[in-house]
């Protein structure tokens, strides 16, 4: 913009515009594309060499959290699982619910300390929910991506998984989760057909400091601009609709 400024300027101020002052003019726009260019190339080198570093340190992070977790709670943790596969009762189920617990730390570990997701990066909904499919756990999709800012998509799929635990420890059966890619926002439904939630009973648990529902589902839900309903009625089952904004604007 200053080049064509100054250019124009010195071509307004010549009596006669000869061919080398147009010259001159064409060859100092040039001159400051090329310069803009070469300053927008270094702000974005700039940006990946800070990437590297964060990325550097995150995994340095990660690694020791890593090895100081896998001294202690991982080991235990594996210890319990083993010890109690070969009981009966409520020593099978401490040795199951250990287990669990072992897995997802290692999958919480995998993740810990990465770096904020690069600008305009976005990941498949899909692939995130999918993962907690299984013999109890039917995931219905659409046949086609469904994108979302990664930070949104991870925080989307943790309420989902805080959801499903819920209905494995209250519900127990089967439960469905369902994705609707709607034009502005992002809807994941879970529903049971368990016992359902008694009246106040998520107030109550508030209360006594149970804060799955309020800050692993609500919570970051709330985090990402969205808002969460749930309907359930005793005898007819729970379902707990995610929704989320593509962009908060």
């Amino acid at each position: 913009m200053a080049a064509l400024v100054l250019g124009g300027a010195d071509l307004a101020t010549r009596d006669r515009i000869s061919p080398s002052a147009l010259t001159g003019a064409i060859l100092m726009l040039l001159a400051g594309v090329v310069v803009g260019h070469v300053a927008r190339l270094a702000v974005q080198a700039e940006e990946r060499l800070q990437r590297a570093v964060e990325l550097e340190a995150a995994t340095r992070e990660r690694e020791r959290l890593a090895r100081d977790i896998h001294d202690s709670v991982l080991q235990v943790l594996a210890l319990v699982r083993r010890r109690g596969a070969d009981l009966d009762g409520e020593a099978a189920e401490l040795a199951r619910l250990a287990g669990e617990q072992e897995a997802a730390l290692r999958a919480l570990i995998g993740r810990a300390g990465a770096p904020p997701d690069p600008a305009g990066a976005e990941q498949d909904l899909r692939d995130l929910i999918d993962r907690y499919a299984s013999a109890t756990v039917v995931v219905s999709a659409p046949a086609t991506p469904v994108p979302l800012p990664a930070r949104t998509a991870g925080e989307l799929g943790a309420a989902v998984g805080a959801a499903l635990d819920n209905v494995a420890r209250h519900a127990g059966g089967r439960a469905w989760v369902l994705i609707e890619d709607e034009e502005e926002t992002v809807t994941v439904s879970v529903r049971d057909e368990g016992p359902g939630i008694p009246d106040g009973r998520l107030a109550e648990a508030a209360a006594q400091g149970r804060l799955g529902v309020a800050q692993s589902i609500r919570g970051r839900v709330a985090d990402l601009g969205g808002e969460v309903r749930i309907a359930s009625a005793p005898g007819a089952g729970t379902e707990i609709e995610l929704i989320v904004p593509r962009s908060r604007g």
